[in-house]
């Protein structure tokens, strides 16, 4: 992590299901989306699948980019009204004001869970 701080994520049932089924094939020990070689991914290869599969962009012309997944996250996250700390927590993002950022002391891991449980149903498409 950028912020050199350890980050949970409260994994929605989809993705628990994910990685559950990952962990069946027994493709690697620790690492739940290994290199074909069975290192960690570098941060470009979703850069590259992007690319590769020539995935739309709202920005005419342009490729989507992994930051934009983010940015959606971001976006959506504010549009259905939940928490600015909620969302900011999720995105691992810091508060550049020291003595706000030593008020801050949980992640709000339980609070996060129901978000992250609407994002998995609004990407898989489940919701709306």
């Amino acid at each position: 992590m950028k912020a050199k701080v350890p980050h949970r994520v409260p994994l929605s049932s989809s993705a628990l299901a994910l990685v559950k089924r990952l962990k069946e094939q027994k493709q690697h020990e620790t690492l739940v989306f290994p290199s074909p070689r069975g290192k960690v991914l570098s941060d470009m290869t979703l850069m590259a699948l992007l690319r590769r599969v020539k995935a739309k962009s709202d920005t005419p012309g342009r490729v989507a980019t992994a930051h934009g997944y983010r940015s959606s996250f971001r976006d959506w996250a504010s549009e259905i009204g939940y928490a600015r700390d909620l969302a900011e927590r999720a995105l691992v993002h810091t508060i550049a004001n020291k003595i706000e950022a030593s008020y801050h002391r949980t992640d709000l891991m339980e609070q996060r869970r129901p978000m992250m449980e609407a994002w998995a149903a609004h990407v898989c498409n489940t919701s709306d």
